[in-house]
């Protein structure tokens, strides 16, 4: 069997199963890397030693990653469907050896330099680029979160209780609802009492329907942010970013592992720690101070 019969015929047994923008990226891999090294191929003529001079072939490391994630994925997936029965068990993992990324280390605010970004810009932006900064900044939600909250029916106005978790993407080149990516993701969080007030402010009752961007696509969100920022000299860093500067900070002050992993709506508290919660001098530093209590004290 071909590759590009197994990509094609992949690409259309995930389409009702897959969340739209997810289906894209795998679209994408295969028609920008996979394909136009793959599709001649027979899945069983595939040597892992050939898949690691094509992997090894990469600039990016994560170019290299997505497209190698890609071609196993479809390759297990026609193995699996089709019941094939390959010389090489499983040829994507037989000792492929994927180049090593540079960590990543997000850069995120902290506690004086937030305050300076969300005061610098009240009322000097428009109410989708300050609302989506505020949420993003005290709920952790995510740029496609914070954007798709629905100001009729996802917050309480008096509790300020927000509804997260249905993210707004760019759909085959359309605005679109997609729901939560997992169970944990549908969450409820609640705004602090000066954020709360804001957003009143921002939308008054006249005002509150529709989403959160107000027909701004997350990027073009992004984007007013950021030129908004550089203009007034404020401190800041992507909406995304935004998330790890909240997760970090509640650390910082004091919030549990726990409790960061479940209102960032992670399934498991390791992606939180992993990816999210950035070490920080104070923390630290707070850290080595009970160390030291429990040290002397005995």
């Amino acid at each position: 069997m071909l590759v590009s019969m197994a990509a094609l015929a992949y690409v259309s047994a995930k389409s009702i199963r897959l969340r739209g923008n997810t289906l894209e990226g795998y679209e994408s891999a295969l028609r920008v890397h996979v394909l136009p090294r793959w599709a001649a191929t027979d899945i069983e003529e595939i040597d892992p030693r050939d898949i690691q001079r094509w992997v090894d072939g990469f600039e990016r490391p994560g170019a290299a990653e997505k497209a190698y994630k890609t071609l196993r994925q479809v390759i297990r997936w026609a193995m699996r469907h089709y019941r094939l029965r390959l010389r090489i068990w499983d040829p994507t993992s037989h000792g492929v050896e994927l180049p090593r990324k540079a960590a990543y280390r997000p850069r995120v605010l902290d506690a004086r330099e937030l305050k300076s970004m969300l005061r610098g810009l009240w009322g000097r932006v428009p109410p989708a680029v300050e609302a989506v900064a505020i949420i993003g900044s005290c709920l952790g939600a995510r740029r496609g979160e914070a954007c798709a909250v629905d100001l009729a029916r996802s917050v309480d106005w008096r509790t300020g209780e927000v509804a997260l978790g249905p993210s707004l993407q760019v759909v085959r080149g359309r605005l679109t609802v997609l729901p939560a990516k997992t169970p944990k993701s549908e969450r409820v969080g609640v705004l602090p009492s000066f954020a709360l007030r804001r957003l009143r402010q921002l939308f008054p009752r006249h005002r509150r329907r529709g989403l959160v961007s107000q027909g701004m696509r997350p990027d073009e969100v992004a984007r007013r942010l950021r030129s908004s920022c550089r203009r007034l000299g404020l401190p800041h860093v992507p909406p995304k970013q935004l998330r790890h500067t909240w997760a970090t900070l509640a650390v910082e002050a004091g919030v549990s592992i726990e409790t960061v992993a479940m209102m960032l709506g992670h399934t498991d508290v390791g992606t939180a720690y992993e990816h999210y919660i950035v070490s920080r001098r104070g923390i630290c530093r707070e850290a080595q101070r009970k160390v030291e209590s429990l040290i002397m004290s005995t």
